[in-house]
């Protein structure tokens, strides 16, 4: 009897997360309903949606096996020039081009991977710097092809099903969708074996070697995944923009990425996607009054580690907790 007690519980509280999930879900898929005459508002909210798919895809490496990435902007460059010069030189049609985009970095990724996961601690975050800058640096070698300093120019009106794709609010529809998979997919997998696996890795490596587990490949397929996802979220950027520069492959951004992570809760996944969100449209609003936002933006995140180490995400927990609680006990 209380374990049948305690298994109706858990169903109760993960209907009302569903519930919770989808009426979130509805309200941002209202955006440009809500907003129909602030274009520049939509605008920003996709590259806030952006943003979000690409802290997904690092929670995906850090989240579930502690690898921490340095320099993740990189697969989201490679992501947008990839796309941005098959779109130029061989099709505009998405379907085409973002998953070959994918599939470059899957491969890449998968080359790369075999030293980096060898490597712990601070090793690791290090090669995964270096090798972000050595795509920075590519950016500059070959300038014939990618502009250079001047960025990735002129990028062709993508298609969908042979359709163009222009209007703001169908591109905010569709990178919402977009970030929806990726989250839909990331806890999928977090549920799965293989996610189970992941978090044990993450806890413990030595006790998951011990037991069997094949923890290089392991961290092999978290990388691999991660750099698809942001592979995925860079293809999307520039196609969004038409246009792209060599600083979304900086140091700098990468620190951003991370910054989306741990402001919205590492190891959360639907955390990070809300820091990222969260994030872009501060540092919008911040540094439209003060060329010194990263001062309040340091301040802000030195305040979220010392009260709340689980970021945001961590913040509303305990109100989620105490709701669930008053559910399950009947009260008002």
């Amino acid at each position: 009897m209380p374990d049948t007690l305690i298994t109706t519980q858990k169903s109760t509280g993960l209907n009302w997360l569903r519930i919770i999930g989808i009426i979130v879900a509805a309200l941002g898929a209202m955006v440009p309903l809500i907003l129909p005459d602030s274009p520049f508002i939509l605008v920003l909210a996709s590259h806030a949606v952006i943003a979000a798919i690409v802290a997904v895809s690092l929670d995906m490496l850090t989240g579930n096996t502690g690898l921490l990435s340095f320099g993740h902007a990189g697969w989201f460059g490679l992501g947008a020039y990839t796309a941005g010069l098959l779109s130029q030189a061989l099709t505009t049609e998405m379907l085409v081009i973002v998953p070959m985009a994918i599939v470059l970095a899957i491969l890449l990724s998968w080359a790369v991977g075999q030293i980096l996961v060898r490597q712990i601690g601070k090793a690791f975050a290090i090669l995964t710097l270096a090798f972000s800058q050595v795509l920075y640096a590519l950016v500059f070698v070959f300038s014939s092809y990618t502009g250079g300093e001047d960025g990735l120019q002129g990028v062709p009106v993508p298609t969908l099903l042979g359709f163009d794709v222009t209007e703001p609010k169908v591109w905010y529809w569709l990178l919402y969708v977009s970030l929806l998979a990726s989250l839909y997919l990331a806890l999928h997998i977090r549920r799965t074996p293989l996610g189970k696996a992941w978090l044990g890795i993450r806890e413990n490596t030595e006790r998951a070697y011990f037991i069997g587990l094949n923890v290089n490949l392991l961290k092999l397929l978290s990388y691999i995944f991660s750099s698809a996802m942001a592979a995925f979220a860079g293809s999307l950027f520039v196609l969004f923009n038409g246009a792209t520069s060599p600083e979304i492959l900086h140091w700098f951004e990468s620190g951003k990425i991370l910054m989306y992570v741990v402001l919205g809760g590492i190891g959360t996944i639907v955390g990070p996607a809300l820091g990222a969100v969260v994030f872009t449209f501060a540092e919008h609003y911040i540094s439209s009054y003060t060329d010194a936002w990263l001062i309040y933006f340091g301040a802000l995140f030195v305040l979220i580690v010392i009260v709340a180490p689980g970021g945001i995400f961590g913040l509303l927990r305990p109100v989620w907790e105490r709701l669930t609680q008053r559910n399950e006990r009947g009260a008002p």
